[in-house]
């Protein structure tokens, strides 16, 4: 056999886009082919010879067998959808349906034994008409799932789900079903929103659509800042609060004073001219240790002292003596909390931490008991918070959820308007009998003598006032 031969019978391809495929006289690969398109089996290298007969079947049943000295015959189904190439015995298939698919093969004869070819058609219907269904639209964070659904014409069709660039695998918080056509996610969280995309492919071709969700959360991070910034302000000064929170949908803001709703929404409130009348005062003060009891000879302790309400002032005490820093007793920068290390016997009693401003103040106070080290008992640390207050108090409400304000005028409330502070009993130094008096505050220019006369001070070239702040305690044997 000449090479011209060999190579002949080596040649027979199936042509679909320029591609050869089959096996034996056709390349082993399958073919693919897509509905109502065309492919077309193609002899190259046709031989010199006439051929005598060149018969296509599919799947074993008659496509064409053309020569003998007879008329072509034509298997059902195929009549006006087949052209054979009598010269070169190539076959066109046009309009390809999806029963098409199957085993096709070619028998040429010319000299000598028939020459055989097979090869495989896989026909698919492309992808087309993608949804994405969400079986719950109304999702608030943590307590809602949703399960996305995605359709679509087409035939052998395979799904992938994306969120951005990173692809689903079932894990615990999510599930895929219906051959990955369905996605659930369990809880979702305001990270869930998407878009979240929907891949289907086959071998023809593939198709994409998103969806996006979204999520109900908040309010939370909630901030209220303060402009101009400081601890106390001055009668007839001009402040500005701004309120912001992170919440989907986003939240609304609603201002209240002492209790009562404002006119005034939105996340600003300017405020002019403002007086002590607006002042916040302090209240639930509380003093706190740690670590817990028992508290060791040898080791530490840090006392800590708060409440809530612009603080001013913080002073501590022991045994009914001021406290003062040492090398074993460190006082913060903000004197909230005291650090001793290490701990001497001696340090147990009665610690208090005084705190004040311009309209109210507090005492909290706590029974330190050091023990022996090596024992296992621990003596009793129980604090007890004594104080006072006096003054207005104004809010600002977040739907929802309500802000709060670490200094300055404004206290943090929950929704229901009520204070919300360290828990621990508390009592008010007001006015009464043995508390601290409200202070008041005056420029003494002149004064009158006991004559009758008076003593005119004078510019004393004093260009500012300065005030003091005087404790009054009117109970014997307490120190002022």
């Amino acid at each position: 056999m000449d090479s011209r031969a060999f190579n002949f019978y080596l040649s027979l391809c199936f042509h679909v886009v320029g591609l050869c495929y089959g096996k034996g006289l056709l390349p082993a690969e399958s073919m693919v082919g897509e509905v109502t398109h065309n492919v077309t089996f193609t002899i190259v290298n046709p031989p010199n010879a006439a051929f005598r007969t060149v018969a296509w079947t599919a799947n074993g049943t008659n496509v064409i067998t053309s020569g003998g000295g007879t008329a072509d015959a034509i298997g059902t189904g195929y009549v006006g959808r087949i052209t054979l190439n009598s010269t070169t015995g190539s076959l066109e298939l046009r309009n390809l349906v999806l029963s098409d698919t199957g085993e096709y093969a070619v028998s040429i004869s010319t000299i000598g034994k028939p020459d055989e070819g097979t090869t495989t058609l896989r026909v698919y219907a492309p992808v087309s008409k993608m949804t994405i269904t969400a079986n719950n639209i109304d999702l608030v964070e943590f307590n809602s799932s949703v399960s996305l659904s995605c359709s679509s014409s087409g035939s052998s069709l395979s799904y992938r789900w994306l969120n951005g660039s990173s692809e689903f695998t079932a894990s615990d918080g999510v599930q895929l079903d219906d051959g990955n056509s369905t996605l659930t996610i369990v809880r979702v969280t305001r990270y869930d929103q998407g878009p979240f995309w929907c891949i289907v492919s086959n071998p023809i071709n593939s198709d994409s659509e998103s969806i996006t969700l979204t999520i109900s959360y908040g309010p939370e991070n909630i901030k209220l800042k303060v402009t101009p910034l400081d601890v106390l302000y001055g009668s007839g000064s001009d402040l500005t609060l701004s309120c912001s929170a992170e919440s989907s949908p986003p939240a609304q803001f609603q201002w209240a004073l002492n209790g009562e709703l404002l006119s005034n929404q939105g996340p600003v409130l300017k405020l002019e001219n403002i007086q002590a009348s607006q002042s916040e005062r302090i209240s639930s003060a509380k003093l706190t240790i740690s670590p817990n009891p028992p508290i060791i000879e040898g080791g530490s302790v840090t006392l800590t002292c708060d409440a809530s309400g612009s603080i001013s002032n913080r002073d501590w005490m022991k045994d009914g003596q001021p406290l003062s820093p040492s090398e074993r007793i460190i006082f913060s920068e903000d004197n909230k909390t005291v650090s001793i290390s290490p701990l001497n016997l001696t340090d147990s009693g009665i610690f208090l931490c005084h705190l004040a401003n311009l309209v109210s103040n507090v005492n909290a106070s706590y029974n330190l008991a050091v023990s022996l080290k090596g024992s296992t008992q621990g003596g009793p640390n129980v604090g007890a918070i004594v104080g006072g207050s006096l003054g207005a108090v104004a809010v600002v409400t977040v739907i929802g959820v309500v802000a709060a304000m670490k200094k300055g005028y404004f206290k943090k409330i929950t929704s229901g308007g009520r204070t919300v502070g360290n828990t621990g009993e508390s009592s008010t130094n007001g006015g009464g009998k043995g508390g601290n008096q409200e202070l008041n505050y005056a420029d003494i220019t002149q004064f009158q003598k006991r004559d009758g006369g008076s003593v005119q001070l004078g510019n004393l070239g004093i260009s500012s006032t300065e005030y003091a702040q005087v404790r009054v305690n009117n109970r014997p044997g307490q120190p002022t």
